[in-house]
């Protein structure tokens, strides 16, 4: 996003964001993105809970290089309490090295779905606004808050009109759909 409603503070990069996407956008991915123009790019997907538990695994998903810039971590879970706490520690050991934190609620692997995590809390959507509302307050307004999303579950469950309401009214800065 280049125009004035861009919640990213550095307005000169190449208006290319790279997706997240688990297993690929590790550091060394991420800065071969940057090199090649990218002007943002995403963290593989950090469970809140991995994180608040302090799981090295976890925590080595936000590791970065010199020259990478800064980066947008996403953060995926179920209690908005847990992604709360999990934003406002990642936010406060990454400062100006932080771009955003991004919500997933789009992931459809079973193993992030089976916990009630990533798209299955489509199915949810005051959920999903409590877990915006949550991170929103642990951030403050400085630090740009966007949300991954689909438009449903499933084909009997096309909540995402819903859902994007709930995320705007509870302080997302941008959705992706």
């Amino acid at each position: 996003m280049t125009d004035a409603h861009s919640p990213f503070a550095d307005e000169a990069l190449p208006p290319v964001y790279l997706a997240p996407m688990a297993g690929f956008t590790d550091a060394p991915f991420r800065l071969l993105c940057r090199e090649q123009g990218c002007g943002h790019t995403v963290t593989e997907m950090v469970s809140a809970k991995g994180l608040l538990f302090g799981s090295a695994r976890t925590g080595a998903l936000l590791d970065t290089l010199p020259g990478e810039g800064r980066v947008t971590v996403q953060l995926f879970g179920r209690d908005p309490a847990a992604l709360a706490e999990a934003a406002r520690r990642i936010e406060g050991e990454r400062g100006a090295a932080l771009e955003a934190i991004d919500l997933n609620f789009g992931c459809p692997a079973p193993k992030i779905t089976s916990s009630g995590a990533g798209s299955k809390l489509l199915l949810d959507p005051p959920l999903c606004g409590q877990m915006v509302a949550a991170a929103r307050k642990a951030l403050g307004d400085d630090t740009p808050l966007t949300v991954k999303m689909r438009i449903g579950w499933d084909a009997d469950n096309l909540t995402g009109v819903e859902v994007a309401k709930q995320l705007e009214g509870n302080g997302a800065d941008l959705i992706a759909v």
